[in-house]
Protein backbone atom coordinates (compact mmCIF):
# COMPACT_ATOMS: atom_id res chain seq x y z
CA UNK A 1 0.00 0.00 0.00
CA UNK A 2 1.29 3.62 -0.75
CA UNK A 3 0.55 4.70 2.91
CA UNK A 4 3.71 4.13 4.57
CA UNK A 5 3.91 3.61 8.29
CA UNK A 6 5.11 5.42 10.57
CA UNK A 7 7.13 5.95 13.05
CA UNK A 8 5.53 6.22 16.88
CA UNK A 9 6.85 9.59 16.97
CA UNK A 10 5.51 10.54 14.13
CA UNK A 11 2.65 13.03 13.82
CA UNK A 12 -0.30 10.57 13.05
CA UNK A 13 -4.04 11.42 10.96
CA UNK A 14 -6.53 10.04 12.68
CA UNK A 15 -9.57 11.36 14.15
CA UNK A 16 -7.70 12.63 17.43
CA UNK A 17 -5.58 14.58 14.80
CA UNK A 18 -9.40 16.03 13.10
CA UNK A 19 -10.77 16.97 16.87
CA UNK A 20 -8.07 19.50 17.11
CA UNK A 21 -9.23 21.23 14.36
CA UNK A 22 -12.98 21.36 15.02
CA UNK A 23 -11.85 22.37 18.69
CA UNK A 24 -10.64 25.54 17.10
CA UNK A 25 -13.98 26.07 16.08
CA UNK A 26 -16.09 24.82 18.75
CA UNK A 27 -17.87 27.90 18.58
CA UNK A 28 -19.55 27.04 15.68
CA UNK A 29 -19.57 23.01 16.26
CA UNK A 30 -21.14 23.84 19.69
CA UNK A 31 -23.97 25.94 17.33
CA UNK A 32 -24.55 23.38 15.27
CA UNK A 33 -24.88 19.94 17.89
CA UNK A 34 -27.31 22.40 19.56
CA UNK A 35 -29.19 23.63 16.69
CA UNK A 36 -29.73 19.69 16.19
CA UNK A 37 -31.02 19.25 19.29
CA UNK A 38 -33.99 21.74 19.23
CA UNK A 39 -34.71 20.98 15.52
CA UNK A 40 -34.39 16.92 16.74
CA UNK A 41 -36.98 17.82 20.12
CA UNK A 42 -39.54 20.33 18.32
CA UNK A 43 -39.64 17.62 15.06
CA UNK A 44 -39.94 14.11 17.70
CA UNK A 45 -42.92 15.56 19.35
CA UNK A 46 -45.13 17.00 15.60
CA UNK A 47 -46.26 13.19 14.94
CA UNK A 48 -47.29 12.90 18.32
CA UNK A 49 -49.32 16.00 18.03
CA UNK A 50 -50.73 14.38 14.96
CA UNK A 51 -51.60 11.51 16.77
CA UNK A 52 -53.28 13.87 19.38
CA UNK A 53 -54.75 15.34 16.86
CA UNK A 54 -56.55 12.42 15.17
CA UNK A 55 -58.18 11.13 18.72
CA UNK A 56 -59.45 14.84 18.74
CA UNK A 57 -61.07 14.61 15.80
CA UNK A 58 -62.36 11.09 16.42
CA UNK A 59 -63.64 11.88 20.10
CA UNK A 60 -65.31 14.78 18.46
CA UNK A 61 -63.43 17.54 20.69
CA UNK A 62 -64.57 21.36 20.36
CA UNK A 63 -62.82 23.18 17.01
CA UNK A 64 -61.20 25.68 19.19
CA UNK A 65 -58.89 22.54 20.82
CA UNK A 66 -57.88 21.30 17.57
CA UNK A 67 -57.04 25.04 16.08
CA UNK A 68 -54.89 25.22 18.93
CA UNK A 69 -53.00 21.41 18.62
CA UNK A 70 -52.78 22.49 15.04
CA UNK A 71 -51.33 25.78 15.60
CA UNK A 72 -48.90 23.85 18.13
CA UNK A 73 -47.96 21.54 14.97
CA UNK A 74 -47.55 24.42 13.28
CA UNK A 75 -45.28 26.68 15.52
CA UNK A 76 -43.20 23.59 16.07
CA UNK A 77 -42.80 22.83 12.50
CA UNK A 78 -41.00 26.62 11.96
CA UNK A 79 -38.92 25.79 15.25
CA UNK A 80 -37.75 22.75 13.50
CA UNK A 81 -37.55 24.63 9.84
CA UNK A 82 -35.19 27.34 11.74
CA UNK A 83 -33.43 24.86 14.12
CA UNK A 84 -31.90 22.89 10.82
CA UNK A 85 -31.28 25.95 8.84
CA UNK A 86 -29.19 27.30 11.99
CA UNK A 87 -27.17 23.30 12.42
CA UNK A 88 -27.28 23.56 7.98
CA UNK A 89 -25.02 26.48 8.37
CA UNK A 90 -23.30 26.24 11.66
CA UNK A 91 -22.33 22.65 9.98
CA UNK A 92 -21.01 24.29 6.73
CA UNK A 93 -19.04 26.66 8.50
CA UNK A 94 -17.08 23.29 10.69
CA UNK A 95 -16.78 21.31 7.82
CA UNK A 96 -15.17 23.63 5.59
CA UNK A 97 -12.99 25.72 8.30
CA UNK A 98 -11.51 22.67 9.69
CA UNK A 99 -11.10 21.34 5.52
CA UNK A 100 -9.22 24.80 4.64
CA UNK A 101 -7.24 24.19 8.11
CA UNK A 102 -6.10 20.85 7.45
CA UNK A 103 -5.29 21.06 3.72
CA UNK A 104 -3.04 24.32 4.51
CA UNK A 105 -1.63 22.53 7.72
CA UNK A 106 -0.73 19.83 4.82
CA UNK A 107 0.78 22.18 2.83
CA UNK A 108 2.90 24.01 5.02
CA UNK A 109 4.10 20.32 6.31
CA UNK A 110 4.58 19.46 2.84
CA UNK A 111 6.80 22.37 1.90
CA UNK A 112 8.99 21.69 4.71
CA UNK A 113 10.20 17.62 3.53
CA UNK A 114 13.22 16.36 2.15
CA UNK A 115 14.11 15.38 -0.89
CA UNK A 116 13.83 11.47 -0.18
CA UNK A 117 10.13 11.99 0.61
CA UNK A 118 9.51 13.55 -2.90
CA UNK A 119 11.26 10.45 -4.42
CA UNK A 120 9.04 7.87 -2.47
CA UNK A 121 5.56 9.62 -3.65
CA UNK A 122 4.63 10.36 -7.07
CA UNK A 123 3.59 14.00 -7.36
CA UNK A 124 0.41 12.95 -8.98
CA UNK A 125 -0.42 10.71 -5.75
CA UNK A 126 0.12 13.92 -3.27
CA UNK A 127 -2.09 15.98 -5.55
CA UNK A 128 -4.98 13.14 -5.19
CA UNK A 129 -4.13 12.78 -0.84
CA UNK A 130 -4.66 16.33 -1.08
CA UNK A 131 -7.60 16.78 -2.31
CA UNK A 132 -9.54 13.39 -2.87
CA UNK A 133 -9.16 11.98 0.56
CA UNK A 134 -9.10 15.51 2.81
CA UNK A 135 -12.13 15.90 0.96
CA UNK A 136 -13.22 12.70 2.39
CA UNK A 137 -12.65 14.32 6.18
CA UNK A 138 -15.28 17.19 4.88
CA UNK A 139 -18.25 14.11 3.70
CA UNK A 140 -17.63 13.31 7.39
CA UNK A 141 -17.93 16.31 8.99
CA UNK A 142 -20.86 17.49 6.91
CA UNK A 143 -22.63 15.04 7.39
CA UNK A 144 -21.77 14.05 10.97
CA UNK A 145 -22.51 17.51 12.10
CA UNK A 146 -25.72 18.01 10.15
CA UNK A 147 -26.97 14.79 11.64
CA UNK A 148 -25.76 13.41 14.66
CA UNK A 149 -27.30 16.18 17.18
CA UNK A 150 -30.72 15.60 15.79
CA UNK A 151 -30.51 12.20 15.13
CA UNK A 152 -29.60 11.06 18.74
CA UNK A 153 -32.17 13.51 20.28
CA UNK A 154 -34.73 12.24 18.10
CA UNK A 155 -33.75 8.41 18.94
CA UNK A 156 -34.53 9.19 22.43
CA UNK A 157 -37.42 11.15 22.43
CA UNK A 158 -39.09 9.04 20.10
CA UNK A 159 -38.51 5.85 22.38
CA UNK A 160 -39.79 7.69 25.16
CA UNK A 161 -42.95 9.11 23.74
CA UNK A 162 -43.20 5.67 22.02
CA UNK A 163 -42.84 3.81 25.21
CA UNK A 164 -45.20 5.59 27.07
CA UNK A 165 -48.01 4.50 24.28
CA UNK A 166 -46.82 1.11 24.24
CA UNK A 167 -43.71 -0.45 25.41
CA UNK A 168 -43.31 -4.27 23.67
CA UNK A 169 -44.54 -3.05 20.17
CA UNK A 170 -41.86 -0.14 20.89
CA UNK A 171 -38.93 -2.76 21.92
CA UNK A 172 -39.82 -5.01 18.65
CA UNK A 173 -39.52 -1.84 16.22
CA UNK A 174 -36.34 -0.50 18.06
CA UNK A 175 -34.67 -4.29 18.67
CA UNK A 176 -35.28 -4.58 14.80
CA UNK A 177 -34.11 -1.39 13.65
CA UNK A 178 -30.70 -1.72 15.52
CA UNK A 179 -30.11 -4.99 14.22
CA UNK A 180 -30.50 -3.62 10.85
CA UNK A 181 -27.94 -0.77 11.46
CA UNK A 182 -25.38 -2.86 13.38
CA UNK A 183 -25.39 -5.18 10.10
CA UNK A 184 -24.44 -2.03 8.15
CA UNK A 185 -21.94 -0.60 10.77
CA UNK A 186 -20.14 -3.71 10.99
CA UNK A 187 -20.52 -4.18 6.76
CA UNK A 188 -18.85 -0.70 6.66
CA UNK A 189 -15.92 -1.92 9.06
CA UNK A 190 -15.51 -4.53 6.33
CA UNK A 191 -15.60 -2.51 3.22
CA UNK A 192 -13.42 0.24 4.62
CA UNK A 193 -9.80 -1.32 3.63
CA UNK A 194 -11.81 -2.11 -0.07
CA UNK A 195 -12.58 1.75 -0.29
CA UNK A 196 -8.91 2.79 0.54
CA UNK A 197 -7.81 0.60 -2.47
CA UNK A 198 -9.90 2.59 -4.50
CA UNK A 199 -8.62 5.78 -2.93
CA UNK A 200 -5.05 4.53 -3.36
CA UNK A 201 -5.73 3.62 -7.10
CA UNK A 202 -7.56 6.92 -7.81
CA UNK A 203 -3.49 8.45 -6.70
CA UNK A 204 -2.19 6.12 -9.04
CA UNK A 205 -3.86 7.38 -11.81
CA UNK A 206 -3.91 10.90 -11.07
CA UNK A 207 -0.02 10.31 -10.58
CA UNK A 208 -0.20 9.18 -14.32
CA UNK A 209 -2.11 12.17 -15.75
CA UNK A 210 0.19 14.29 -13.95
CA UNK A 211 3.59 12.76 -14.82
CA UNK A 212 1.29 12.82 -18.77
CA UNK A 213 0.58 16.29 -18.77
CA UNK A 214 4.15 16.97 -17.85
CA UNK A 215 6.54 14.97 -20.26
CA UNK A 216 3.63 16.17 -23.05
CA UNK A 217 6.18 17.30 -25.12
CA UNK A 218 8.58 14.32 -24.42
CA UNK A 219 5.92 11.67 -25.40
CA UNK A 220 5.27 13.83 -28.63
CA UNK A 221 8.63 13.50 -29.59
CA UNK A 222 9.12 10.15 -29.34
CA UNK A 223 5.74 9.42 -30.61
CA UNK A 224 4.49 7.77 -27.53
CA UNK A 225 1.42 8.91 -27.69
CA UNK A 226 -0.28 5.22 -28.04
CA UNK A 227 1.75 3.75 -25.26
CA UNK A 228 0.38 5.86 -22.77
CA UNK A 229 -3.10 5.67 -23.88
CA UNK A 230 -2.80 2.47 -23.58
CA UNK A 231 -1.27 2.41 -20.13
CA UNK A 232 -3.67 5.43 -18.81
CA UNK A 233 -6.25 3.02 -20.11
CA UNK A 234 -5.23 0.08 -18.03
CA UNK A 235 -5.00 2.09 -15.09
CA UNK A 236 -8.18 3.75 -15.21
CA UNK A 237 -9.59 -0.14 -16.19
CA UNK A 238 -7.88 -0.62 -12.79
CA UNK A 239 -9.77 2.09 -10.90
CA UNK A 240 -13.04 0.97 -12.30
CA UNK A 241 -12.78 -2.21 -11.68
CA UNK A 242 -12.03 -1.87 -7.69
CA UNK A 243 -14.32 1.09 -7.25
CA UNK A 244 -16.95 -1.09 -9.36
CA UNK A 245 -16.09 -4.29 -6.69
CA UNK A 246 -16.57 -1.78 -3.95
CA UNK A 247 -20.25 -0.40 -5.08
CA UNK A 248 -21.38 -3.80 -5.93
CA UNK A 249 -20.38 -4.77 -1.87
CA UNK A 250 -21.76 -1.47 -0.36
CA UNK A 251 -24.96 -1.49 -2.47
CA UNK A 252 -26.46 -4.06 -0.60
CA UNK A 253 -25.30 -2.53 2.74
CA UNK A 254 -27.23 0.49 1.65
CA UNK A 255 -30.39 -1.13 0.61
CA UNK A 256 -30.39 -3.07 3.78
CA UNK A 257 -31.81 -0.60 6.58
CA UNK A 258 -34.99 -0.43 3.80
CA UNK A 259 -35.26 -3.83 3.64
CA UNK A 260 -35.35 -4.32 7.46
CA UNK A 261 -37.74 -0.80 7.47
CA UNK A 262 -39.97 -2.22 5.13
CA UNK A 263 -40.15 -5.52 7.75
CA UNK A 264 -40.57 -3.49 10.49
CA UNK A 265 -43.62 -1.85 8.97
CA UNK A 266 -45.53 -5.25 8.29
CA UNK A 267 -44.93 -5.79 12.02
CA UNK A 268 -46.41 -2.58 12.93
CA UNK A 269 -49.09 -2.59 10.51
CA UNK A 270 -49.97 -6.43 11.43
CA UNK A 271 -49.34 -5.97 15.07
CA UNK A 272 -50.88 -2.45 15.57
CA UNK A 273 -53.53 -3.09 13.26
CA UNK A 274 -54.62 -5.84 15.86
CA UNK A 275 -54.05 -3.48 18.92
CA UNK A 276 -56.26 -1.22 17.74
CA UNK A 277 -59.28 -3.15 17.09
CA UNK A 278 -58.99 -4.55 20.48
CA UNK A 279 -58.95 -0.89 21.72
CA UNK A 280 -55.24 -1.32 23.29
CA UNK A 281 -54.10 1.60 21.01
CA UNK A 282 -56.31 4.66 19.54
CA UNK A 283 -56.14 5.46 15.95
CA UNK A 284 -54.40 8.47 16.91
CA UNK A 285 -51.26 6.20 18.56
CA UNK A 286 -51.54 3.66 15.85
CA UNK A 287 -51.11 6.61 13.40
CA UNK A 288 -47.83 7.84 15.74
CA UNK A 289 -46.13 4.69 15.57
CA UNK A 290 -46.65 4.51 11.56
CA UNK A 291 -45.21 8.16 11.12
CA UNK A 292 -42.14 7.50 14.07
CA UNK A 293 -41.46 4.37 12.14
CA UNK A 294 -40.66 6.08 9.16
CA UNK A 295 -38.80 8.99 11.37
CA UNK A 296 -36.85 6.18 13.32
CA UNK A 297 -35.63 4.51 9.62
CA UNK A 298 -34.88 7.89 8.34
CA UNK A 299 -32.49 8.55 11.46
CA UNK A 300 -30.94 5.04 11.78
CA UNK A 301 -30.09 4.85 7.82
CA UNK A 302 -28.47 8.62 8.77
CA UNK A 303 -26.52 7.34 11.33
CA UNK A 304 -25.43 3.95 9.49
CA UNK A 305 -24.22 6.62 6.71
CA UNK A 306 -22.24 8.19 9.62
CA UNK A 307 -20.21 5.19 10.49
CA UNK A 308 -19.75 3.96 6.92
CA UNK A 309 -18.21 7.35 6.33
CA UNK A 310 -16.25 7.19 9.49
CA UNK A 311 -14.53 4.04 8.21
CA UNK A 312 -13.84 5.26 4.91
CA UNK A 313 -12.17 8.83 6.11
CA UNK A 314 -10.21 6.36 8.42
CA UNK A 315 -8.46 4.82 5.49
CA UNK A 316 -8.16 8.62 4.18
CA UNK A 317 -6.58 9.63 6.91
CA UNK A 318 -3.84 6.68 6.91
CA UNK A 319 -3.04 8.32 3.05
CA UNK A 320 -2.89 11.45 4.72
CA UNK A 321 -0.49 10.30 7.91
CA UNK A 322 2.96 10.19 5.67
CA UNK A 323 2.09 14.02 4.70
CA UNK A 324 2.62 14.69 8.42
CA UNK A 325 5.91 12.90 9.27
CA UNK A 326 8.56 15.44 10.36
CA UNK A 327 11.49 16.42 8.47
CA UNK A 328 14.59 14.64 8.32
CA UNK A 329 16.62 18.27 8.18
CA UNK A 330 15.08 20.90 9.72
CA UNK A 331 16.26 23.80 12.34
CA UNK A 332 17.38 22.65 15.69
CA UNK A 333 16.25 24.06 19.21
CA UNK A 334 18.33 26.89 19.95
CA UNK A 335 20.20 27.47 16.04
CA UNK A 336 21.77 30.18 15.61
CA UNK A 337 20.98 33.12 13.35
CA UNK A 338 23.26 34.09 10.60
CA UNK A 339 22.39 37.93 10.33
CA UNK A 340 25.40 39.53 8.38
CA UNK A 341 27.04 35.98 6.42
CA UNK A 342 30.51 36.76 4.84
CA UNK A 343 30.42 33.47 2.80
CA UNK A 344 33.75 31.63 4.98
CA UNK A 345 33.00 28.19 3.41
CA UNK A 346 34.99 25.05 4.83
CA UNK A 347 33.94 21.07 4.46
CA UNK A 348 35.81 18.83 7.00
CA UNK A 349 36.17 15.38 5.88
CA UNK A 350 32.84 15.32 4.49
CA UNK A 351 31.38 11.46 3.56
CA UNK A 352 28.20 11.07 2.33
CA UNK A 353 26.58 7.26 1.62
CA UNK A 354 23.87 6.54 -1.09
CA UNK A 355 22.00 3.22 -1.56
CA UNK A 356 25.28 1.14 0.43
CA UNK A 357 27.78 3.09 -1.65
CA UNK A 358 29.84 6.31 -0.70
CA UNK A 359 29.67 9.15 -3.31
CA UNK A 360 31.23 11.43 -1.45
CA UNK A 361 34.28 10.77 0.83
CA UNK A 362 36.95 12.56 3.12
CA UNK A 363 36.42 15.88 0.82
CA UNK A 364 38.03 18.96 3.00
CA UNK A 365 38.00 21.73 1.31
CA UNK A 366 38.14 25.81 2.54
CA UNK A 367 36.94 28.42 0.56
CA UNK A 368 37.25 32.25 1.72
CA UNK A 369 34.36 34.31 1.13
CA UNK A 370 34.87 36.39 -2.17
CA UNK A 371 36.01 33.86 -4.10
CA UNK A 372 35.14 32.35 -7.25
CA UNK A 373 35.69 28.49 -7.03
CA UNK A 374 35.00 26.22 -9.92
CA UNK A 375 34.48 22.91 -9.94
CA UNK A 376 35.28 20.21 -12.74
CA UNK A 377 35.34 16.48 -13.18
CA UNK A 378 33.51 13.58 -14.63
CA UNK A 379 29.73 13.18 -14.76
CA UNK A 380 28.87 11.52 -10.96
CA UNK A 381 31.84 12.49 -8.88
CA UNK A 382 30.04 14.01 -6.63
CA UNK A 383 30.40 18.19 -7.37
CA UNK A 384 26.77 18.36 -7.01
CA UNK A 385 26.24 16.46 -3.54
CA UNK A 386 28.71 18.38 -2.11
CA UNK A 387 27.35 21.79 -3.00
CA UNK A 388 24.19 20.85 -1.76
CA UNK A 389 25.78 20.20 1.53
CA UNK A 390 25.71 24.09 1.86
CA UNK A 391 22.38 24.57 1.91
CA UNK A 392 21.57 21.03 3.67
CA UNK A 393 19.25 19.87 0.50
CA UNK A 394 20.74 16.71 2.86
CA UNK A 395 23.37 16.02 5.22
CA UNK A 396 26.49 14.53 5.43
CA UNK A 397 26.93 10.83 6.71
CA UNK A 398 30.37 11.99 8.56
CA UNK A 399 32.34 15.31 8.74
CA UNK A 400 31.17 19.37 8.87
CA UNK A 401 29.85 21.77 6.78
CA UNK A 402 30.91 25.24 7.92
CA UNK A 403 29.56 28.90 6.74
CA UNK A 404 31.52 31.60 8.47
CA UNK A 405 32.89 29.04 11.10
CA UNK A 406 29.75 27.70 12.14
CA UNK A 407 28.26 23.85 11.17
CA UNK A 408 25.45 24.56 9.03
CA UNK A 409 23.44 21.88 11.23
CA UNK A 410 23.63 24.67 13.63
CA UNK A 411 22.55 27.21 11.37
CA UNK A 412 19.14 28.49 11.25
CA UNK A 413 17.31 26.69 8.34
CA UNK A 414 16.06 29.94 6.64
CA UNK A 415 18.61 32.15 7.63
CA UNK A 416 21.37 29.65 5.66
CA UNK A 417 18.83 29.15 2.52
CA UNK A 418 18.44 32.87 2.38
CA UNK A 419 22.15 33.69 2.31
CA UNK A 420 22.75 30.82 -0.38
CA UNK A 421 21.09 31.41 -4.07
CA UNK A 422 21.79 28.13 -6.44
CA UNK A 423 21.07 27.83 -9.92
CA UNK A 424 20.81 24.34 -11.38
CA UNK A 425 21.42 23.10 -14.73
CA UNK A 426 17.47 21.59 -14.80
CA UNK A 427 15.57 25.23 -13.87
CA UNK A 428 11.98 24.89 -12.75
CA UNK A 429 10.16 27.87 -13.30
CA UNK A 430 6.27 28.32 -12.19
CA UNK A 431 3.50 29.27 -14.04
CA UNK A 432 4.21 32.97 -14.20
CA UNK A 433 4.40 35.99 -15.07
CA UNK A 434 8.44 36.39 -16.28
CA UNK A 435 9.02 39.55 -13.44
CA UNK A 436 7.45 37.05 -10.84
CA UNK A 437 9.49 33.92 -11.57
CA UNK A 438 12.60 36.30 -11.21
CA UNK A 439 11.40 37.67 -7.92
CA UNK A 440 9.82 34.50 -7.06
CA UNK A 441 7.26 36.25 -3.98
CA UNK A 442 10.00 38.37 -2.95
CA UNK A 443 8.22 42.05 -2.17
CA UNK A 444 11.55 44.87 -1.62
CA UNK A 445 12.99 43.86 -5.20
CA UNK A 446 13.49 47.16 -6.42
CA UNK A 447 13.10 47.90 -10.54
CA UNK A 448 16.50 48.71 -10.80
CA UNK A 449 17.66 45.58 -9.03
CA UNK A 450 15.15 43.66 -11.12
CA UNK A 451 16.24 45.36 -14.44
CA UNK A 452 20.12 45.03 -13.61
CA UNK A 453 19.97 41.40 -12.86
CA UNK A 454 17.78 41.01 -15.89
CA UNK A 455 20.41 42.47 -17.93
CA UNK A 456 23.46 40.88 -16.54
CA UNK A 457 21.84 37.36 -17.00
CA UNK A 458 20.98 38.82 -20.53
CA UNK A 459 17.01 38.25 -20.43
CA UNK A 460 16.72 41.36 -21.08
CA UNK A 461 18.12 40.87 -24.98
CA UNK A 462 14.85 38.19 -24.65
CA UNK A 463 12.17 40.70 -23.81
CA UNK A 464 11.04 42.47 -27.02
CA UNK A 465 10.64 39.35 -28.92
CA UNK A 466 8.15 38.13 -26.10
CA UNK A 467 4.22 38.94 -26.26
CA UNK A 468 3.69 40.72 -22.81
CA UNK A 469 7.37 41.72 -21.87
CA UNK A 470 8.03 40.97 -18.27
CA UNK A 471 4.50 40.39 -18.07
CA UNK A 472 4.66 37.14 -20.38
CA UNK A 473 3.23 34.26 -18.95
CA UNK A 474 5.74 31.35 -19.46
CA UNK A 475 3.42 28.42 -18.40
CA UNK A 476 3.88 25.23 -16.67
CA UNK A 477 7.40 24.53 -15.71
CA UNK A 478 8.32 27.30 -18.58
CA UNK A 479 7.42 25.79 -21.15
CA UNK A 480 7.17 29.31 -23.50
CA UNK A 481 10.71 29.82 -23.02
CA UNK A 482 13.97 27.22 -24.35
CA UNK A 483 16.25 26.10 -22.32
CA UNK A 484 18.70 28.57 -22.60
CA UNK A 485 15.73 30.75 -22.09
CA UNK A 486 15.28 29.55 -18.39
CA UNK A 487 18.29 29.05 -17.34
CA UNK A 488 19.08 32.83 -17.85
CA UNK A 489 15.90 33.63 -15.75
CA UNK A 490 17.12 31.15 -13.24
CA UNK A 491 20.31 33.57 -12.83
CA UNK A 492 18.94 36.55 -12.83
CA UNK A 493 16.37 34.95 -10.33
CA UNK A 494 19.65 34.13 -8.00
CA UNK A 495 21.20 37.95 -9.15
CA UNK A 496 18.29 39.88 -8.13
CA UNK A 497 18.41 37.90 -4.25
CA UNK A 498 21.96 39.05 -3.18
CA UNK A 499 23.14 36.45 -2.01
CA UNK A 500 26.11 35.70 0.07
CA UNK A 501 27.35 32.78 -1.67
CA UNK A 502 26.18 32.27 -5.17
CA UNK A 503 26.18 28.60 -6.76
CA UNK A 504 25.53 27.65 -10.30
CA UNK A 505 25.47 24.18 -11.04
CA UNK A 506 26.16 24.25 -14.90
CA UNK A 507 23.76 26.50 -15.02
CA UNK A 508 25.13 27.62 -18.49
CA UNK A 509 24.54 24.51 -20.26
CA UNK A 510 21.84 25.49 -22.63
CA UNK A 511 23.26 28.65 -23.08
CA UNK A 512 24.97 29.64 -26.55
CA UNK A 513 28.47 30.10 -26.03
CA UNK A 514 28.48 33.71 -27.40
CA UNK A 515 25.58 34.71 -24.95
CA UNK A 516 27.61 32.88 -21.86
CA UNK A 517 30.73 34.38 -22.05
CA UNK A 518 28.63 38.15 -21.87
CA UNK A 519 26.80 36.36 -18.97
CA UNK A 520 30.03 35.36 -17.65
CA UNK A 521 31.68 38.98 -18.15
CA UNK A 522 29.07 40.49 -16.29
CA UNK A 523 28.56 38.23 -13.51
CA UNK A 524 32.22 38.47 -12.45
CA UNK A 525 31.63 41.91 -11.09
CA UNK A 526 28.86 40.39 -9.01
CA UNK A 527 31.07 37.15 -8.06
CA UNK A 528 33.71 39.78 -7.28
CA UNK A 529 31.78 40.52 -3.63
CA UNK A 530 30.39 37.02 -3.79
CA UNK A 531 31.54 33.62 -2.73
CA UNK A 532 31.04 31.64 -5.44
CA UNK A 533 30.92 28.13 -6.76
CA UNK A 534 30.54 26.81 -10.24
CA UNK A 535 29.95 23.87 -11.40
CA UNK A 536 30.65 23.41 -15.47
CA UNK A 537 31.72 21.70 -18.12
CA UNK A 538 32.80 24.37 -20.37
CA UNK A 539 36.84 25.05 -19.86
CA UNK A 540 36.13 28.46 -20.75
CA UNK A 541 33.62 29.03 -18.33
CA UNK A 542 35.71 27.85 -15.19
CA UNK A 543 39.26 28.78 -16.66
CA UNK A 544 39.60 32.08 -14.35
CA UNK A 545 38.55 31.08 -11.29
CA UNK A 546 40.50 31.81 -8.71
CA UNK A 547 41.22 28.47 -8.22
CA UNK A 548 39.51 24.94 -9.54
CA UNK A 549 38.80 21.99 -7.75
CA UNK A 550 38.86 18.45 -9.62
CA UNK A 551 36.98 15.81 -8.38
CA UNK A 552 36.70 12.31 -9.23
CA UNK A 553 34.93 9.26 -7.56
CA UNK A 554 33.23 11.34 -4.78
CA UNK A 555 36.85 12.78 -3.93
CA UNK A 556 38.82 15.78 -4.60
CA UNK A 557 41.99 14.66 -6.92
CA UNK A 558 43.52 18.10 -7.96
CA UNK A 559 43.00 22.02 -7.05
CA UNK A 560 44.87 24.84 -8.41
CA UNK A 561 44.71 27.65 -10.90
CA UNK A 562 44.12 26.63 -14.60
CA UNK A 563 47.89 27.25 -15.42
CA UNK A 564 48.93 25.03 -12.36
CA UNK A 565 46.69 22.44 -13.50
CA UNK A 566 47.83 22.16 -17.07
CA UNK A 567 51.14 22.43 -15.66
CA UNK A 568 50.75 19.22 -13.67
CA UNK A 569 49.30 17.40 -16.63
CA UNK A 570 46.84 15.11 -14.51
CA UNK A 571 42.99 14.64 -15.48
CA UNK A 572 41.95 18.39 -15.67
CA UNK A 573 44.83 18.73 -17.93
CA UNK A 574 43.42 15.46 -19.92
CA UNK A 575 39.93 16.83 -19.86
CA UNK A 576 41.51 20.49 -20.97
CA UNK A 577 42.61 18.28 -24.00
CA UNK A 578 39.53 16.28 -24.49
CA UNK A 579 37.34 19.65 -25.07
CA UNK A 580 39.93 21.51 -27.33
CA UNK A 581 40.04 18.28 -29.82
CA UNK A 582 36.61 17.96 -29.85
CA UNK A 583 36.57 21.84 -30.57
CA UNK A 584 38.80 21.18 -33.69
CA UNK A 585 36.49 18.07 -34.92
CA UNK A 586 33.59 20.92 -35.08
CA UNK A 587 35.46 23.51 -36.33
Amino acid sequence: MASQAVQADQPRADMRWVGGFVAHHRGAALASLLSGVVGGLSASFEPYLVGVVIDHVRQGARPDVIAQDVGLILLLALVTVAAFYGQRIFSGLVAYAVNYDIRGALFDNLLTLDQGFFQRFATGDLISRMYTDVDMIWRLLTLAFVRAGSAFTMLIVTFILLSTINLPLTLTVFVILTISTSLQMRAGLILAPVFEQVQEQAGTLSALVQDSVSGIQTIKTFGREAGVADKFAEENREYKRRWLFFKRRNEPVGMLPNMIAELTTGIVVLFGGILTLRGELTLGNFTQFLIYLAMISTVLLQIGTIYQRWQQTRGALARLTPLLQAPEIRTEPHARHLLNPRGDIEFQNVSVQMDDAWVLQDVSLKIPSGSVVAFVGPTGSGKTMLVNLLARVLDPDSGRVLIDGIDVREIDLEDLRQAIAYVPQSTFLFSQPLHQNVRMGSTNVTEEALNRALHIARVSNDLPQLPRGLDTLVGEKGVMLSGGQKQRVAIARAVVRDPAILVLDDALSSVDTHTAAEILSDLRQVLHTRTSLIIAHRIATVKDADFIVVMDDGRIVEQGTHEALIEANELYARMVERELSGEETDD
